[in-house]
């Protein structure tokens, strides 16, 4: 039970050189490459499998984060070995790449508003769907949360309201609570998110309670990216359901919200 997305397209293997990979925050880098092909394929919401020279036999799945003309860019945290590796390639290096994979966001073109919910690092899947909404002539709304302002990656110019744990930028509390506080002026919004459980569960409330189409783009360890190893599985309310294959992308209202978090 997922989102009424379009059609996914077929994914293929690519290899390519790095055109960039540049640190833009405290263990935060941005990788930049070109894959036409991959680029003129992608929807906001699918993600890439990734091979480095150096890396195990098992690929690293990233978000798409933005695209270009032909240009892909990834925004990463380093989180472990293979993100660490990642980090040290530079310009002219190969990558092999699998993708564009996985369930992407459904843009509701009939919704009066969109809002898009960001937190942390899950700004990654979000910055192309903020360009697509933008492209649509959608007027997104941005909220975006963080621990601390340090923590804010830059973003298309959007409208946005901001929310840091500390207040050294924007209100001080949780993005949701800065959300909730924005909906009295978005009646009928299409909301999206992306980011830590906990955020993911009190956005999924909040559609809930306001009655709010809401979906939201799951983060897992991918071991293969096509649904086969299962390795992925998160609970839906009529079942169990891949992250991989099945989303990233989902409909809040069809995952369990109860369950131990999926990363």
């Amino acid at each position: 039970m997922t989102c009424s997305a379009n059609p996914r397209p077929a994914e293929s293997q690519t290899a390519v050189r790095i055109a960039g990979n540049r640190r833009v925050g405290a263990g935060v880098h941005l990788l930049r490459f070109r894959a036409p092909a991959i680029a003129r394929a992608a929807q906001p919401g699918q993600f890439l499998h990734l091979l480095a020279p150096g890396m195990a036999l098992l690929r690293r799945p990233f978000s798409i984060h933005d695209i270009d003309g032909d240009g892909i860019a990834i925004l990463y945290r380093i989180a472990g070995q293979g993100t660490a590796l990642l980090s040290r390639l530079r310009q002219g290096e190969p990558l092999d790449v699998v993708g564009p994979l996985g369930r992407p966001f459904a843009i509701e073109n009939g919704r009066p508003h969109h809002i898009v919910v960001a937190g942390g690092i899950g700004i990654a899947p979000l910055q192309l769907l903020l360009r697509r909404l933008r492209a649509a002539k959608l007027s997104p709304l941005l909220c975006y949360g963080c621990a601390t302002k340090t923590e804010l990656r830059p973003h298309l110019r959007v409208k946005r309201i901001v929310a840091t744990d500390d207040g050294s930028c924007g209100a001080k509390g949780f993005v949701t609570a800065a959300l909730e506080a924005a909906l009295d002026r978005y009646p009928g919004a299409q909301l999206y998110g992306c980011g830590p459980w906990p955020m993911l569960k009190a956005l999924a409330a909040i559609a809930a309670r306001r009655r709010l189409p809401c979906q939201v783009s799951l983060e897992s360890f991918m071991a293969c990216g096509v649904g086969a190893c299962q390795g992925c599985v998160v609970k839906a309310v009529d079942g169990y359901r891949t992250v991989c294959h099945d989303g990233p992308v989902f409909e809040s209202a069809a995952i369990d919200w109860d369950q131990e978090p999926v990363v």
